[in-house]
């Protein structure tokens, strides 16, 4: 068994300035790191999603977000969202995971060379004073409020640092250090990934391994062991965040725990040799700085291994675990809620899909072939027994499908979204429901349909071709519509097949009313053709702005509208 270091309870007094500097510190870097998430947020999410395609280019935006969020957690769950939302790839975001474990060793850089040399508390002062009285003044949400918090915050981890640095001198000058010094590095690896795993944040953890280092509670093997841990005990909300997520989000987690580990077992072979050699470098004699180059190299190096098969093993986690999900959608329960951006994302993708079902649907109705290749393919084709869900059941998929996408939603907007992100997510709920109302007013005339077929006679199997010749031409429309054209050419085309839509109807009612008064069909079958007609129109016209509320920024979907009734 192990020695364990006892002094009995005289020492907890010492222990307390360690324990409140430990509290500040974290508290500290909370602030800090919400702050500044407000302050670049936004931008930094777009960047990531867009930009962060390949493994290379992945690590160095995983670095550099990680030095400006000061939390590897943060880009770790934000690379979660959006691969689940399926607008990153898997490469890229394996190389941002990479990318992140190097931005955090800023901070120990920071600490190892001014931390423990400066008066610490005269500044943090001043940080404290300025931040906390502009935090608690200033207006919720303005941008000079975010800055206080970031003042705040940096105020209360270097008054935290001082805490600590003080309650370690105190703590060693009573504390017997010998039982440690039989400690096995690998023990002192895993009590790395014990602290970090407990309070959630590697750079505080770096802090204690910094703090005992500078006040001999352990040598500096072991305080590289410890920081060897950390990068894994990181891990555990990336893979607790995966956990009952998509397929895609037990990947990145995957990646990013089998990274962190073959890490820290790379550094724990190589320590040794590696604390040796950097110990001949010019300017790290200093232990602290020792202890800095180690965490950073290591990351270094683990990303020098593993960068020449990130693609690799992107495709051999592609092959692994599989969705057991009964639900509808792909994307949704993929993203999750931490990312409003990349929940809009996955909300658009599933209201395509959900379109996609809608024309499929209106078309079996119609009895319009489908075409080989189209911009709105049906994603529930070829499922379902015999190859084929049945039209009843489809509908009953695409009503669970909306229910799923209202019920996200309504936590989605639990958080606090911009207003783009805001009004994009209204325009999808409409888009949605409006073809919900299509596939439904076709659905409800399917026997009235069948019907008319079955009468066999020659003004009503007239009136059906006409319906049909129509409805026809229309679709050909929407199967040519495609997200990419540019919205003056995509409003011009939606507002002239509604317009389209609109003198259908009212010439197939003109032809209507005067078959009537030539007595040439019978009340009962004018009244459902009446109702055809009507159902059809509905149907056309719900989708088409399904279509152009989903295809157009929310502010020019109104132009539809309006140009429509020209």
């Amino acid at each position: 068994m192990l020695p364990v270091p006892d002094s009995g309870w005289t020492m907890f007094p010492d222990v307390l300035p360690l324990i409140a500097g430990l509290g500040l510190f974290m508290l500290g870097m909370k602030l800090l790191e919400d702050a500044l998430a407000a302050l670049a947020g936004l931008p930094l999410r777009r960047f990531l999603r867009e930009h962060a395609d390949r493994p290379a280019r992945g690590i160095l935006i995983g670095t550099a977000a990680t030095a400006i969020l000061q939390s590897s957690t943060l880009v770790s769950l934000l690379v979660l969202a959006f691969v689940g939302a399926g607008i990153m790839q898997l490469a890229g975001a394996v190389g941002v995971i990479m990318g992140a474990n190097l931005g955090t060793t800023l901070t120990t850089w920071l600490v190892a060379s001014l931390g423990f040399k400066l008066d610490l508390a005269t500044s943090a002062m001043a940080f404290i004073g300025v931040g906390g009285v502009g935090f608690s003044l200033l207006r919720r949400g303005s941008r000079a409020r975010e800055t206080a918090g970031l003042l705040l915050g940096v105020g209360l981890l270097l008054y935290g640092l001082d805490l600590m640095k003080s309650g370690v001198e105190a703590w060693a000058s009573a504390f017997d250090v010998a039982p440690f010094a039989d400690w096995p590095l690998v023990l002192m690896a895993l009590l790395g990934v014990a602290v970090t795993g407990a309070i959630q944040s590697s750079t505080a953890a770096m802090m204690i391994a910094l703090g005992a280092l500078h006040g001999g509670i352990v040598d500096l093997p072991s305080a590289a062991a410890f920081a060897a841990g950390t990068s894994v005990g990181t891990t555990f909300t990336a893979v607790l965040g995966a956990l009952g997520g998509s397929a895609d989000k037990k990947r990145v987690a995957a990646a990013h725990f089998g990274f962190n580990l073959f890490k820290a077992a790379l550094a724990l072979l190589i320590l040794h040799p590696m604390l040796a050699a950097l110990g001949r470098v010019p300017g790290l004699a200093d232990p602290l700085l020792r202890l800095a180059a180690f965490h950073t190299t290591i990351n270094l190096a683990g990303i020098a291994v593993v960068l020449p098969f990130a693609g690799r093993l992107a495709e051999w986690l592609g092959r692994r675990f599989r969705d057991g999900s009964d639900q509808i959608n792909h994307y949704l329960h993929a993203a999750g809620h931490e990312v409003p951006e990349a929940g809009l994302e996955a909300v658009r993708r599933e209201v395509r899909r959900a379109l996609g079902m809608t024309v499929s649907l209106n078309r079996e109705a119609l009895q319009i072939p489908a075409p080989p290749v189209g911009e709105w393919p049906d994603p529930d084709a070829g499922q379902g027994r015999n190859g084929r869900r049945d039209f009843d059941e489809r509908y009953r998929r695409l009503k669970r499908l909306e229910g799923e996408i209202v019920e996200y939603v309504a936590r989605l907007q639990l958080q606090e979204l911009t207003p783009e992100v805001g009004s994009g997510l209204s325009a999808q709920l409409e888009a949605m429901r409006m073809a919900v109302s299509s596939a439904k007013a076709l659905k409800d005339i399917r026997g009235n349909l069948v019907e008319l077929r079955l009468a066999l006679r020659a003004p009503v199997d007239v009136r059906l071709e006409e319906f049909g010749g129509a409805a026809t031409t229309l679709y050909a429309a929407i199967d040519r519509l495609a997200p990419g054209q540019p919205e003056p050419v995509l409003v011009q085309t939606v507002s002239a097949l509604r317009n389209q839509v609109r003198e259908a109807r009212e010439g197939a009612l003109g032809r209507l009313y005067r078959e009537a008064s030539r007595d040439s069909i019978g009340e009962e079958v004018l009244s459902t053709l009446l109702n055809v007609n009507r159902a059809l129109y509905l149907s056309a016209q719900s989708l088409l702005r399904a279509l152009g509320l989903h295809l157009l920024a929310p502010e020019t979907a109104g132009v539809v509208e309006d140009a429509s009734l020209d």
